[in-house]
């Protein structure tokens, strides 16, 4: 009897910069990452988080992979891990769970930009989560939160930060009074309908602006050998549920 081929587990994370990445895979980010380009010329957007309904929808995939395209167009970039509870960025890096990070940097442990480490060749750096802390959202809502934010928006051109999903926890809707938007990770044939309105309406009502939403793990059985990775789609809405869409 054939086996099952096994289906990737929410915590694998799959780069753009693996040689084996499908054309569609590594397109689709660098579509999404023109298309934010556009954005930033006509508004202020550099600080843009990534959060989803739930959990296990694949927006630190999107994280990881929107930071590290943006990067190879010539951009200083700096991915933030603002998932203290869940962190999984480490495992991008090989990069022990209990590093030093965010969590150690608004405790005073350690300084900003020395618990910031670079991707080797490439643009991209990393601010992983630190040491699990009890209370995550006031940390996020902190004064020193805010000091960090405007920290790196000095130093970067782009600054990403992946935060957890919004209807499970308040930490997005408390970071996104920080943020010049948001985007919205869904998953494709998975997430119900009304958990994005839902979503969407948490963010609303806490001021964050949504730049557009991503699909995620959106044609697994057409990825051919290539099936342990997501194809990314996506589209940007005025109000939500418009179909124009930008397909890849």
């Amino acid at each position: 009897m054939s086996k099952k081929r096994q289906k990737p587990t929410t915590k694998q994370l799959f780069s753009v910069a693996d040689e084996n990445a499908p054309f569609s895979y590594v397109e689709a980010y660098k579509m999404l990452c023109t298309n934010l380009e556009f954005i930033t010329a006509a508004q202020d957007c550099k600080k843009i988080m990534i959060t989803s309904a739930l959990a296990n929808e694949g927006k630190t995939n999107v994280s990881v992979n929107l930071a590290l395209t943006l990067s190879g167009y010539d951009k200083k970039v700096c991915l933030v891990e603002c998932d203290l509870r869940r962190p999984s960025v480490h495992r991008f890096i090989d990069s022990s769970r209990n590093t030093e990070g965010l969590t150690n940097v608004l405790k005073g442990e350690i300084e900003l930009f020395k618990a910031i480490r670079k991707i080797s060749d490439t643009n991209m750096h990393i601010l992983l989560a630190g040491s699990t802390p009890p209370n995550p959202s006031e940390l996020l809502a902190s004064e020193k939160m805010k000091d960090v934010i405007d920290a790196l928006e000095k130093e970067y051109d782009y600054v990403i930060y992946d935060t957890p999903p919004v209807l499970l926890v308040t930490d997005a809707a408390a970071l996104g009074k920080y943020m010049n938007g948001a985007l919205l990770v869904v998953r494709h044939n998975k997430t119900e309908k009304n958990l994005v309105l839902k979503a969407k309406k948490n963010l609303d009502s806490a001021g964050v602006k949504i730049l557009g939403a991503v699909y995620s793990i959106y044609s697994e059985k057409s990825a051919g050998s290539y099936s342990r990775y997501s194809s990314y789609n996506y589209y940007y809405y005025y109000g939500y549920g418009s179909t124009k869409k930008n397909k890849s």
